[in-house]
């Protein structure tokens, strides 16, 4: 098991109630500098308790998804993945035919944010699922979960 893979399980299957920046860059590989930015910026949240920035362990977990893709966290947990994540965060492989100019765009993208193409292709995804939230949070048991992890999931009007 590598570091990053330590890592994340620890993230995953330990969490803590709290977390300061400097362990929360340990975890991410957030150069402590640039996550301190980040927070006064207001790009990540976390409160400061005396003089020190703490995260909660959602906090952490959004950095974390910021960070790694939904594929090496599945990876990294294994079978403990199933325990900690919620059910329609699982990971199914699917089939599509994209027109070449659509398929060269996410390569481009992917390559851009030095992720994959199926990274790439998930968080787009991700906006159309947002999109899709108040008829689907409805119908499909679990949606709601799942789009807002790890934040808690808002209840429909």
């Amino acid at each position: 098991m590598n570091e990053r893979q330590t890592h994340i399980r620890e993230v995953f299957l330990c969490p803590l109630e709290s977390y300061g920046l400097r362990d929360v860059a340990r975890l991410t590989g957030i150069h402590p500098g640039k996550l301190r930015r980040e927070v006064r910026l207001g790009y990540r949240d976390a409160a400061k308790v005396g003089r020190e920035w703490r995260f909660a362990w959602r906090q952490l977990a959004f950095v974390a998804f910021d960070v790694w893709t939904l594929a090496e966290i599945h990876a990294a947990l294994g079978p403990d993945a199933c325990r900690v994540l919620p059910p329609l965060l699982a990971l199914r492989a699917v089939t599509v035919r994209l027109p070449e100019y659509i398929v060269l765009a996410l390569e481009s993208i992917a390559a851009e944010d030095r992720t994959t193409v199926d990274a790439a292709l998930g968080s787009e995804l991700v906006e159309l699922a947002g999109t899709h939230l108040t008829r689907l949070g409805g119908t499909i048991p679990g949606y709601r979960e799942a789009y807002f992890f790890p934040g808690a999931p808002v209840r429909a009007n």
